[in-house]
């Protein structure tokens, strides 16, 4: 069985939306429960077998780099220190090409994923031509698309169409910030445009590019997802996290 090695974690963002959380902590480190978010991903990544992790970071990384030195995370974690921000989720992934050179996992540093397993993303990528596969679920808030990003698929998960923030939503199917990425990614993110209105490459527009290719599809995941952008998703992950962990491997 084939199987992703390597991950990428962008933690490199303040969170501004989060409030005052975010001039004490990078985002990736607000509090879920009893372990910060960067924690549930990581353990995500090594439950399908990831060995090798990369973490683009700029807002206090000096934070993030420590709470690392005090804990045993069982897989390898180098860091790439950004001397800016870059514009865009995108770019930020990019910054890791350097070190890549087989297919990899992105699972963005504000993500809530509560799941057995993460294995069916990676299976959908070796099973088909993809260039990416993105993690998806099913959203019955319009609110939350029109924050987020939803997708069009065809019958076999191919991806049609995809919109960040759209105004009007095109289906209930959400994108979330989880990705499985064969190396071509970096020859469309070259190729994306700076978005408005924040001037800033957008991972969503990438991917837009990779489905008119025919390349790009999605799979559901199996558990529950939130996007962290609000302290109102902070309190609805602690909930949900108290509810599930005695069922899942957290």
């Amino acid at each position: 069985m084939k199987k992703i090695r390597v991950g990428v974690i962008p933690a490199a963002g303040q969170g501004k939306r989060m409030g005052y959380l975010s001039y004490i902590l990078p985002k990736c480190l607000f509090p879920l429960y009893d372990k910060p978010i960067i924690d549930y991903i990581i353990q995500n990544m090594k439950n399908i077998g990831i060995e090798q992790i990369y973490i683009p970071v700029f807002y206090q990384k000096e934070k993030i780099i420590e709470y690392f030195d005090t804990i045993e995370s069982h897989v390898t974690i180098e860091f790439i220190k950004l001397d800016q921000l870059t514009k865009g989720i995108a770019l930020t992934i990019e910054s890791a090409k350097q070190f890549i050179d087989e297919p990899f996992m992105v699972i963005l540093g504000d993500d809530c994923t509560i799941t057995p397993s993460l294995q069916n993303i990676v299976d959908t990528f070796f099973k088909t031509d993809a260039i990416v596969v993105e993690g998806v679920v099913k959203e019955s808030s319009k609110n939350v698309l029109k924050a987020t990003c939803c997708l069009k698929l065809d019958k076999n998960k191919k991806i049609l169409d995809i919109i960040e923030k759209p105004e009007s939503p095109i289906s209930n199917i959400r994108g979330t910030g989880i990705y499985v990425f064969s190396p071509e990614i970096f020859e469309f993110i070259k190729m994306t445009p700076l978005s408005p209105p924040r001037n800033e490459v957008e991972i969503t527009n990438t991917i837009k590019l990779v489905a008119q290719k025919g390349r790009a599809y999605a799979e559901f995941i199996n558990g529950v997802n939130i996007n962290i952008n609000t302290p109102e998703d902070l309190l609805r992950a602690w909930i949900i996290i108290r509810r599930f962990r005695n069922k899942c491997k957290l």
